[in-house]
């Protein structure tokens, strides 16, 4: 019988290729995904049969493309698949075993009650409590950040499942995350977003870290991408707009990222851009229009003491280092603060209201 991989002391996936060859488990692995998908859509056909929404109405989910051979590899710290040497190792570089969220699917909710009920009811299924163990204290089976109250960020709740699949003559459990959302939240997510890519790509020292105020801290945006950066924080810059109400802090961010990308990129008339059809999971090519182009020079954004000094005077000059890095934290934080204030409407029948009621 083939020995099998894993983490023996976090949730992991497992393989039959040896943790010595990332390539391997990599392609083994999306493999794998496939059935797990299948799996997981018995699951939720099973669970949204046992849960409604508040007009009686089976809960609806999507399923997520599954991850590509390349989005994998490069959470791995593969930059070319036919070159080993170029691998990178470090923080924030994962083992192929620890890349849970091949195979994935998302449920969106009207009220958070009903997001509640359901996550309660989760916790009872097979596939969640199989990964409830002691010894997978350092990674939990579920990320829920509706329960720690944390304000003005996005939420949401993930959960890993294992899912029992047959595989080269073996049963083994294969890992798929579930998200769970809500209507508002989900919409704040694709507009937070564009910010949070932003913080993301920010390095003071080598360390990757955004403290906007900080003359080190840099945003480096590959000239490959700057385009398609460009076009979600335009987009985002328009919503926290419509949203401001008259807050003069938000207006005044809105202008300084605009302006910026005004003189820093080159929009388009038309723009033909590969993307990945999630019905099909294949790429197709789409026609753009108005976009901001890609190029070779990368966008460079950077933290200042200046500019947070003019802006505490009363005074803020947006032309000083820090201003656009002032401009992302403050709409960042902005956009999501719009997004978390709901009210804790009923909104569950069904099997899943009793667990809600419980807690």
């Amino acid at each position: 019988m083939p020995s099998t991989y894993t983490w023996g002391d976090r949730i992991s996936q497992t393989t039959f290729t040896s943790t010595y060859d990332k390539r391997g488990q990599i392609e083994e692995l999306v493999e794998q995904a496939k059935l797990a998908n299948q799996k997981l859509n018995s699951f939720m056909q099973n669970l949204t049969q046992k849960v409604n929404n508040e007009s009686g109405k089976r809960i609806t989910y999507s399923r997520g493309p599954l991850k590509t051979r390349q989005r994998i590899a490069e959470k791995c710290g593969i930059t070319n698949w036919d070159d080993t040497t170029t691998d990178i190792t470090g923080a924030g570089v994962k083992t192929p075993l620890e890349v849970k969220d091949i195979a994935r699917a998302t449920i969106v909710f009207s009220t958070i009650a009903q997001m509640l009920a359901f996550r309660d009811f989760i916790y009872t299924t097979d596939e969640f409590t199989a990964l409830k163990k002691p010894q997978f204290d350092r990674t939990p089976a579920v990320k829920d950040l509706w329960a720690k109250n944390i304000e003005d960020v996005y939420k949401d709740v993930k959960f890993f499942l294992a899912m029992d699949i047959d595989f080269k003559g073996r049963t083994i459990p294969h890992i798929v995350e579930l998200q769970l959302n809500v209507s508002q939240m989900s919409r704040g997510k694709a507009y937070g977003h564009a910010f949070y890519n932003l913080t993301r790509l920010a390095y003071i020292q080598g360390e990757q870290r955004f403290v906007w105020d900080n003359d080190d801290c840099v945003i480096t945006v590959g000239g490959d991408i700057k385009g398609k950066i460009g076009d979600k924080l335009r987009t985002s810059i328009t919503h926290c707009r419509s949203m401001a109400e008259g807050d003069q802090n938000v207006l005044l961010a809105c202008e300084i990222l605009s302006k910026f990308l005004t003189r820093e990129l080159r929009l388009l008339d038309t723009r033909e851009t590969q993307k990945l059809d999630p019905k099909t999971n294949r790429t197709k090519t789409v026609t753009e229009h108005n976009v901001f182009a890609n190029g070779t020079r990368p966008l460079v954004i950077r933290g200042g003491q200046a500019f947070a000094l003019s802006l505490k005077s009363g005074t803020p000059n947006i032309s000083l280092q820090g201003a656009q890095a002032w401009a992302i934290a403050y709409l960042s934080s902005f956009i999501w603060s719009k997004f978390t204030k709901f009210q804790n409407l009923p909104g569950v029948t069904g099997l899943a209201s009793s667990f809600h009621a419980k807690r």
